[in-house]
């Protein structure tokens, strides 16, 4: 078995990635370890409209419901409105996550793609110190699999990018763990998707509910996980449900759990391999929100593979294009939202009612970080120091 890429993993950023790959002329075979692309479904299925920026789908089935905006709540109650475009990565469709990476990979198999399913990658396979492929197991056959670049989409603390030397292990302070019921029977307001945060409600994290359709939500919490032990974010979650009567009145259809990466990006290329996605850490900090960096570093990489095949270079000098692009198209919004993250994280929730009070009448609609800034500090002047390293990163 030799192709030219190697993609494992058929989430959003693997298969964006075998897409566009392939539609450069690339040999591409994704591989993925379960039977159903999609499935088990593990995220808040919130996600900005810059989606509508790809072309990837043929169909809206993906998109359970479209929303006006966010509402944000600080632990004393106070609201602050955004419109969705000025939301972040969560809000603006809230989507049937379970479709949405079916259409992509289906899009990847139309370019033409490969895909196996029930195919689980055990190892990269080396030859001389270079890779050259991966070694695979097909319920009890085992492959080795030949591809001259191999891309690792493989999710949080990717395996692939371990086995090649890249120190891909998230600490407790930048690892959220999460926990999420879709409920029936509940009464929430459609156009809106809602956080609550709050050190008591859930420390170094937040809340949402996401409205799916009439009377269906996803309501989850996402707890950082050096603050949190086992057990703690389904507490909460459930201690939150049991106060909000229009929620406590639902009844669960599905639960999950799992694990969100809110660090800053690791190296993502290396002679003959790439890292994609949440194996990359493309995930905003603040939020847990991937899938639209997810597509914009896919569509990057696969773009890059292309020339490589094309000219047959594989080296890390070669794919280094793509981590160039990534990091110029979203790697200082990471960073700003990094540091955002860490100045939230010594806020005590009275800090955090004053800029909720502050910013409730402030036009969203035109915002921007330097804007916001001036904004908090012309109000509060002593969260002046507490922002100065936000302020520099600005260029403020």
């Amino acid at each position: 078995m030799n192709y030219d890429v190697v993609v494992v993993g058929s989430g959003p950023a693997g298969s964006t990635t075998a897409r566009y790959a392939a539609l450069a002329g690339a040999n591409v075979l994704i591989l993925e370890r379960r039977a159903e692309v999609g499935v088990p479904v593990l995220c808040g299925e919130g996600i900005s409209r810059q989606v509508d920026d790809f072309d990837l789908f043929e169909s809206t089935r993906w998109i359970a419901n479209r929303m006006d905006g966010a509402r944000i709540y600080s632990p004393d109650g106070t609201m602050v409105k955004l419109a969705a475009d000025k939301a972040g990565n969560e809000t603006g469709y809230v989507i049937y996550r379970d479709i949405f990476d079916q259409e992509i990979a289906r899009s990847a198999v139309k370019a033409g793609a490969e895909l196996r399913l029930n195919t689980e990658t055990t190892g990269l396979l080396q030859k001389d110190g270079k890779i050259i492929g991966v070694h695979a197991k097909h319920f009890d056959e085992e492959l080795d699999i030949e591809a001259d670049i191999v891309v690792g989409a493989d999710g949080v603390e990717s395996k692939v990018g371990k086995w090649a030397g890249i120190n891909t292990t998230l600490k407790p302070h930048d690892l959220e763990t999460c926990a999420q019921y879709t409920l029936t029977n509940v009464d929430c307001d459609q156009e809106f998707c809602d956080f609550y945060v709050g050190n008591h409600v859930a420390p170094g994290g937040y809340i949402w509910v996401f409205p799916k359709g009439k009377d269906v939500a996803n309501v989850g919490i996402g707890v950082l996980a050096s603050l949190s032990e086992s057990g703690m974010a389904l507490h909460l979650l459930d201690q939150f449900i049991d106060a909000h009567p229009a929620l406590k009145k639902g009844q669960p259809v599905r639960l999950i759990a799992g694990a969100v990466p809110v660090a800053e990006p690791v190296e993502t290329v290396r002679d003959n391999l790439i890292l994609v996605g949440d194996a990359a850490r493309h995930v905003d900090p603040i939020t847990g929100g991937g899938l639209t960096t997810a597509l914009e570093g896919g569509k990057i990489a696969g773009e890059t593979i292309g020339k490589a095949v094309e000219t047959q270079m594989f080296d890390q000098e070669t794919l280094a294009a793509y981590e160039t692009g990534w990091k110029e198209a979203f790697l200082r919004k990471l960073k700003r939202n990094y540091v955002t993250k860490e100045i939230l994280l010594d806020m005590e929730d009275k800090t955090l009612n004053m800029l909720a009070d502050s910013l409730k009448e402030y036009d969203f609609d035109e915002i921007s970080t330097i804007g916001l800034i001036k904004a908090l500090v012309s109000k509060h002047p002593t969260l002046l120091m507490k922002l100065r390293p936000l302020i520099k990163l600005s260029g403020m």
